[in-house]
């Protein structure tokens, strides 16, 4: 099975700076890392539920439509639309009167979320078209190539892990530094206030260029 074709997939879910963002400021927490370590163990748990469902979905659709057409290519060319809108959707929309971006005001609500409730969190930010859409051309590229149990367990398990690298590695960093990683972590929190909004038009113009043209090249 090809790994590469999960590749576009599992990146655009990893850059994704909401979720990152809210581990990043839970890892700020009164009550310690506890609540990051839930809401990073609800993303991935999230990334994983949709991989199989998505893969679940793939299976049963038919491989080229009545015309002939590859479904996957038409999927991918649809997916790159979809991105492509909430790229513009991101930049036109979401921001506030004066320009800037909008994507802080949950700073102070995911502050006051604990262990329990940071668990589903992360499961929820999972719910949005970005990565619903992301997870179901992967699953669709699973379902094509057909792999056997094996390849499917470790191309899954790279997808995972993939995925949800990003909001893992700043709760290893606080786990494995302590102290030490307040410094990196205010610079992520500035960081993330700053370019967060930017960055996902970014991510999610260069997907959407790469998804549109694998469902052209698929169609031809």
């Amino acid at each position: 099975m090809d790994l590469l074709a999960l590749a576009p997939g599992a990146v655009g879910i990893a850059l994704s700076p909401l979720p990152v963002a809210s581990v990043v400021v839970l890892l700020g927490h009164r009550r310690g890392s506890a609540p990051a370590v839930a809401c990073t163990a609800g993303w991935t748990m999230a990334v994983a539920a949709a991989l199989v469902l998505a893969v679940a979905v793939g299976e049963r659709l038919p491989v080229q439509t009545a015309g002939g057409s590859s479904v996957q290519a038409i999927v991918a060319v649809v997916a790159g639309v979809v991105l492509a809108a909430l790229a513009v959707w991101q930049w036109t929309v979401r921001r506030l009167p004066d320009g800037s971006p909008s994507s802080t005001r949950w700073a102070d609500v995911v502050e006051r979320v604990g262990p329990v409730h940071g668990f589903g969190l992360g499961m929820l930010l999972f719910c949005n078209p970005k990565a619903v859409v992301l997870a179901l051309t992967a699953g669709l590229a699973f379902g094509d190539a057909e792999p056997d149990p094996g390849e499917a367990l470790l191309a899954g398990a790279a997808f995972v892990v993939v995925a949800a690298s990003t909001t893992v590695l700043p709760v290893v960093l606080v786990l494995a530094a302590g102290r030490r990683a307040r410094r990196p972590l205010a610079a992520m929190r500035a960081g993330i206030a700053r370019w967060g909004s930017v960055g996902l038009v970014a991510v999610l113009a260069v997907l959407a260029v790469v998804q549109l043209t694998v469902g052209v090249v698929g169609l031809r």
